[in-house]
């Protein structure tokens, strides 16, 4: 007989399959627990066939929301590598790409207080670049470790420095929207933010750009309530978590966390390029009218103020020379 040929497009087999299992899985356990489940979780579509992202354009609105939060555009990098770890149906919790198919989660959200137990890894899913309802960037989890020094009923401090979990996914998602560097120590001229979905804009991907480690920031950060948000370092070279020095180094050396950030070298799924902000910013930082199509123009004249290299491209160095921009201006006070 003639051998018919697969009906999936090449290079979507590795984040399909897995995806089905895992709605297979959920399907079985939300049978089998009469739980009410806390938070509903959005469908999770087979990804779509690739087709190349496009370019978003100039957003009237500028970069700030409200004088101090971003409302991000999730399917650009580095944003991209940002994410929910959905978990048994009930809640989530912020999760960053660390790796291919390896992310890096708080542990405490792996745990379920009321029933005494951790969570399994088939009761897991991440989604990647997750926005309005837009899950199709996913992978169920296939393992996963806690950080020594952690106790899931422990409030000491070893306990919540140590808050952390090793995820390793079924599909190297990474691969398609790059990864986070991992860094302590920070340099004097790395800029720290805050990002992630917060509580009541689970939809939304969300920063504080102006939130660094200054008390007079503190205006500019979430509030508690909004849930835990990723604390990220931008410098010329790209975006990187800070787990906290105070994480167990036994832990650090066997989770060989990378040291630099990766980006995507494709744009299938993601635009490999932080267009959007950056033309945000030029917007915000009057580079460029709102309504005008001097991007081009502006970007090299940004580019050309601020010392940057003069590439013509949305590229990781003006993205943060801008941020340091927007942070001089909207808040007049010294970043160092």
């Amino acid at each position: 007989m003639k051998k018919q040929k697969s009906c999936i497009p090449s290079g979507l087999t590795e984040l399909i399959l897995p995806g089905l299992c895992f709605l297979i899985a959920l399907f079985l356990t939300a049978c089998a627990s009469n739980q009410q489940p806390e938070t509903a979780l959005p469908p999770s579509p087979a990804p779509p066939a690739e087709t190349a992202v496009e370019s978003p354009g100039v957003r009237s609105t500028g970069f700030l929301a409200d004088g101090s939060r971003a409302e991000l555009e999730a399917r650009e990098y580095p944003w991209s590598t940002l994410g929910r770890l959905n978990v048994a149906g009930r809640h989530f919790c912020n999760a960053v790409m660390v790796g291919k198919a390896e992310i890096l989660a708080p542990a405490s959200c792996l745990y379920s207080a009321v029933e005494g137990r951790w969570f399994q890894p088939r009761e897991m899913a991440f989604v990647a670049g997750y926005q309005r309802d837009d899950s199709t960037i996913f992978s169920a989890a296939a393992s996963y470790q806690v950080a020594r020094g952690f106790v899931p009923t422990g409030n000491d401090l070893v306990s919540l420095l140590n808050n952390w979990a090793l995820i390793r996914l079924e599909a190297p998602l990474g691969d398609h929207t790059g990864w986070l560097g991992v860094k302590d120590n920070l340099a004097a001229n790395d800029l720290t933010m805050m990002a992630g979905y917060r509580r009541g804009w689970e939809h939304l991907q969300a920063l504080y750009p102006l939130c660094n480690q200054t008390p007079a920031s503190k205006t500019y950060c979430p509030k508690q309530t909004d849930g835990r948000l990723n604390q990220l370092v931008l410098d010329r070279n790209g975006l990187f978590l800070t787990p906290g020095s105070g994480l167990d180094p036994q832990t650090r050396a066997s989770w060989n966390l990378p040291a630099a950030p990766w980006r995507p070298k494709t744009a299938f799924y993601v635009n490999p390029l932080p267009e959007n902000s950056v033309q945000r910013l030029l917007v915000e930082l009057g580079y460029l009218q709102s309504d005008s199509a001097d991007y081009p123009q502006a970007l090299t004249r940004a580019q050309r103020t601020l010392g940057a290299s003069t590439t013509g491209e949305a590229d990781m160095e003006t993205l943060y020379l801008l941020l340091q921009e927007l942070n001089r201006t909207r808040k007049a006070v010294p970043l160092s």
